[in-house]
């Protein structure tokens, strides 16, 4: 009598990427702070933030969780998209920064770059599998076996999704010293506001703990 087998190679593939997905979390990958830096900002302070990014919808994005994740510490936030004294179309330099963040009475500037990171997850389309031997077709994840053979290709796109990495500065207005700076990536995901506030939120938790406010 024969007995249904299913195939696993799909299946394990699946598995191993859903594995390597689950494992792979928002993290801080390095930083450093100024030894010279001893006093931090208290609550009520002002920052202004600055993002770059591939558009200025993302750019916009950032800055915005910026605010979320400075005002959860008392941090008042300025966000460098609301400023007309900025270029829209082009990144600032430091002295058009330097204006613009006295002008608005901030203490510091936190400029954040986010960038695609090497960290990408192939998503594999449906597979159509069909069986040999007495057995008959289907759709299942990863084929199927009957009789003792089984037959799978797929019959779908696979999708990739991408991690993104982020570079972020806290640089003094008053002295211009760099205060602070930290690299992060976060994990593969479809949802791009998910991953720059995952970013966001974990530079702000370790801007925290290293006394910077």
């Amino acid at each position: 009598m024969n007995r249904f087998r299913p195939a696993t190679p799909g299946l394990a593939i699946c598995a191993c990427l859903g594995l390597l997905a689950g494992c792979a979390t928002t993290q801080m990958n390095s930083q450093w702070k100024n030894p010279a830096f001893t006093g931090g900002m208290a609550k009520g302070s002002r920052v202004m933030v600055m993002c770059q990014a591939r558009d200025d919808t993302l750019r916009r994005v950032c800055e915005d969780q910026w605010v979320v994740q400075l005002g959860a510490h008392g941090i008042n936030t300025v966000r460098g998209y609301t400023l007309t004294s900025l270029p829209p179309s082009r990144a600032a330099n430091p002295d058009e920064i330097k204006t613009a963040a006295k002008a608005s009475g901030a203490r510091a500037v936190i400029s954040m770059q986010l960038t695609a990171s090497d960290v990408s997850v192939v998503n594999p389309g449906p597979q159509l599998g069909v069986g040999i031997g007495g057995g008959s077709g289907g759709y299942h994840g990863g084929g199927f076996s009957f009789g003792g053979l089984g037959v799978s290709f797929p019959v779908g796109s696979a999708t990739v999704t991408q991690g993104m990495a982020s570079s972020t500065t806290l640089v003094d207005v008053a002295s211009g010293a760099l205060v602070w700076s930290g690299n992060a990536s976060t994990a593969a995901d479809v949802d791009i506001t998910a991953q720059v506030t995952a970013l966001t939120r974990v530079t702000a938790e370790e801007l925290k703990k290293a006394g910077v406010f």
